[in-house]
């Protein structure tokens, strides 16, 4: 394996927060994206993708080089299942599945010739990328475009005609409205109770279902199997390059694009959250590529 370019950064300038993470050893290439907290106890500090992030990034470290697919599933599973002890810390985090750690990761192995992909977590292999969208995130961001549009509307509907206010109804089609909001995401905030609700899925099978790792995963549950065959070009990214591309320069150049074009992240591409002013990006980022 021949890695060409790697690239892992958080959002924030603080990277000891980011919860993406990357790894490279003789046998296996991986890219793990903790989960975006949604917590209301603030178990793990400092945050819980940080952490599921961290311990998967070890796990992977040990692995036997000739590990199979389910065998890499239950050694990282396990490694957050025992974070949560005994007794009732344990029933805590049975039956309040957004106090999990959780993360995704498409791994490689090397031995096994496949990259397995565990979550949303993207994969592309001679230029031809992986689905990983979830149905429930399509939902979500489409919820969040919906109240963002209608928060808009209102706010345009409570200003007089005669106000000397540069408000028009071509800014919400344009966006500068959206580009000068504060910090705080009115539509994300209406939309939290649901993305809470959305754990109830979590490996769970049928239409809101997805996989993530949280120590509570099915041995069952289909993984996307992706063979990969000596010489193919592959890039490995977390869901922070929503536009995947072939290159790590071609996948900034979209994210510039749509933090230009559509920084609330409401019409060309719908999601939970949007960029914050003064950040590169929505959300935490990681692109490797390499030859198998």
């Amino acid at each position: 394996m021949r890695v060409i370019e790697r690239f892992c950064r958080g959002k924030r300038d603080d990277q000891s927060l980011n919860e993406d993470g990357l790894i490279v050893t003789d046998d296996f290439a991986a890219v793990v994206d903790g989960v975006t907290s949604k917590s209301v106890r603030h178990v793990w500090q400092p945050s819980g993708g940080v952490v599921a992030k961290n311990i998967l990034l070890n796990a992977i470290a040990g692995l036997s080089a000739d590990a199979s697919m389910r065998q890499v599933q239950a050694k990282l599973d396990a490694c957050l299942r025992i974070q949560y002890g005994t007794g009732a810390d344990a029933s805590l985090f049975e039956h309040e599945p957004w106090e999990r750690l959780q993360a995704n990761a498409v791994v490689y192995g090397t031995y096994r010739h496949e990259a397995w992909l565990f979550g949303d977590c993207q994969i592309m292999v001679n230029g031809v990328q992986m689905p990983t969208v979830k149905r429930v995130d399509e939902l979500l961001g489409e919820l969040r475009s919906f109240a963002a549009q209608a928060l808009t509307l209102q706010k345009e509907s409570c200003v007089s005609m005669d106000s000397d206010e540069d408000v028009r109804p071509s800014d919400s089609a344009n966006g500068p409205d959206i580009r000068t909001r504060q910090v705080n995401d009115p539509a994300r905030d209406m939309i939290l109770p649901f993305l809470r609700l959305q754990s109830q899925f979590a490996n769970k099978t049928g239409m809101y279902g997805y996989f993530v790792f949280d120590g509570f995963t099915d041995p069952t549950y289909p993984i996307r199997t992706v063979p990969v065959h000596p010489g193919d070009e592959v890039v490995l990214a977390s869901d922070g390059y929503p536009l995947l591309r072939p290159t790590l320069a071609e996948s900034e150049r979209e994210l510039d694009r749509l933090r230009h074009d559509d920084p609330q992240l409401i019409r060309d591409y719908r999601t939970t959250k949007g960029f914050v002013p003064g950040q590169e990006s929505f959300d935490d980022r990681t692109y490797m590529r390499f030859i198998a």
